[in-house]
């Protein structure tokens, strides 16, 4: 477990007449370590082998730090529920963008039940390299994946093909047949799990939001970024703004983040 605690920010410096900021650095950092200590000792994980941490700085530059000092194979950050707190330049958008490793924005708590996961995919190897991890989670707690593709024909195939603005012959779920042969193709056990795959026509984004709330999906796990070109992309952008919009926990994969098991 890692708590950063960051300077004081702009507003608890600029000199207001009469204020005094009545906490330093030194004593936050000890009530934050009472903290850790507390929650270490706590039924939930006195059962478990845990350290923690405090540090000052720049949280994402810390967690990532820290993350790379420990060796650590996922990096699990804190997610307010939709409409409470803006995604954008937060922590958590940071420490997505810039991690190594797996992330996971955690909006709510993951019990050990069996779990409905969905995997976005562009098709693409990034996209692919995600699925593999779903698989190795639903492996872990049982349940079903629901491998999806948004077929947003008015943002996404023009931009991959550098035609914006200009008129694309119709494309049909079905059109997709052989991407989806190649995406599937390869990913390990999926003859012994229960999974389906579907393509919906829609903005990426707000396609993967939806269809995660009417399908009661537990974890959503995505690449952050795809390929250009003929292999349609899923931009980074779109992986944020799940993350910024979607009520259950996202899980991030990079291209080249690290491969991780489940014990």
């Amino acid at each position: 477990m890692i708590k950063v605690v960051e300077s004081h920010h702009f507003y608890q410096t600029i000199p207001f007449p009469g204020f005094t900021y009545p906490y330093t650095l030194e004593e936050i950092s000890r009530r934050v370590k009472e903290e850790l200590e507390a929650l270490a000792a706590s039924p939930q994980l006195a059962h478990l082998p845990t350290e923690y941490e405090v540090r000052t700085g720049k949280p994402f530059v810390e967690l990532i730090a820290a993350c790379r000092e420990w060796q650590g194979n996922l990096l699990v950050v804190g997610g307010t529920a939709r409409g409470e707190e803006r995604f954008l330049g937060s922590t958590s958008e940071r420490v997505l963008r810039k991690a190594p490793v797996p992330v996971l924005v955690a909006k709510k708590p993951l019990t050990a039940k069996a779990k409905t996961l969905l995997v976005p995919t562009d098709f693409s190897p990034c996209a692919k390299k995600a699925a593999e991890e779903a698989l190795t989670l639903v492996k872990s707690f049982g349940g079903r994946v629901l491998f999806f593709h948004a077929l947003d024909l008015y943002h996404t195939y023009p931009a991959a093909y550098g035609l914006e603005g200009a008129w694309l012959p119709p494309i049909k779920p079905e059109d997709l047949e052989g991407e989806w042969r190649w995406f599937l193709s390869g990913l390990p056990s999926l003859e012994k799990l229960t999974w389906e795959k579907r393509t919906e026509e829609g903005r990426a984004a707000n396609t993967i939001v939806r269809l995660a709330e009417e399908s009661q999906v537990d974890l959503i796990v995505m690449g952050t970024h795809g390929r250009s070109g003929l292999a349609h992309m899923l931009l980074g952008s779109v992986a944020e703004e799940v993350v910024r919009y979607a009520a259950c926990p996202v899980l991030t994969i990079r291209p080249e983040a690290f491969s991780f098991e489940l014990p």
